[in-house]
């Protein structure tokens, strides 16, 4: 019987992980994605992953989770793997599954939109009570205002850049 070579395994181990892609589906509603996410929270990165290239497109990063709003894990220090890359001490409402095996305990929510940002000072307490889709409604209206604001921002600051390269 031979010996199992180094570049072998280095062949097999590259083959077995191009095999598990992550599937990447399209946005359909919200409604439909609150309703096959079994986990929904608003969590708050607490460490990024640095910048740079990632292989899969995946990005691993450390979060707190500071509320859930269905299913049943429980607030407090997990991961999360998306293809959202979140900023230090940014909040967001995260659709997504949990899973927890042998390799790892992570937050699972590959597509990007499954990842609404909140800023840093979004106050989870005005959710309290609320049933699930009015909590939903609740988050993307902040979010929607929220971008609202940076657009016209932008729309400001792109305004005064072309007048000064008019010149």
């Amino acid at each position: 019987m031979k010996a199992i070579t180094p570049a072998t395994i280095v062949v097999l181990l590259a083959a077995a992980s191009s095999a598990v892609a992550v599937p990447i589906l399209p946005f359909t509603s919200w409604d439909n994605l609150s309703k096959k996410s079994p986990d929904i929270i608003i969590a708050r990165c607490s460490a990024a992953a640095p910048d740079g290239p990632v292989g899969d497109g995946m990005v691993w990063s450390d979060i707190e989770v500071l509320s859930i709003l269905k299913g049943d894990t429980k607030p407090g220090v997990a991961r999360m793997v998306s293809q959202h890359r979140p900023r230090q001490g940014e909040q967001f409402l995260l659709f997504s599954t949990y899973q927890s095996n042998d390799l790892y305990r992570a937050y699972i929510a590959a597509e990007t939109y499954r990842v609404v940002p909140l800023g840093r000072d979004f106050l989870t307490n005005e959710l309290a009570g609320k049933p699930l889709d009015a909590q939903i409604q609740l988050v993307l209206r902040h979010r929607l205002d929220e971008l609202t604001r940076e657009l016209q921002h932008g729309t400001d600051e792109k305004k005064r850049l072309e007048e000064g390269i008019k010149k």
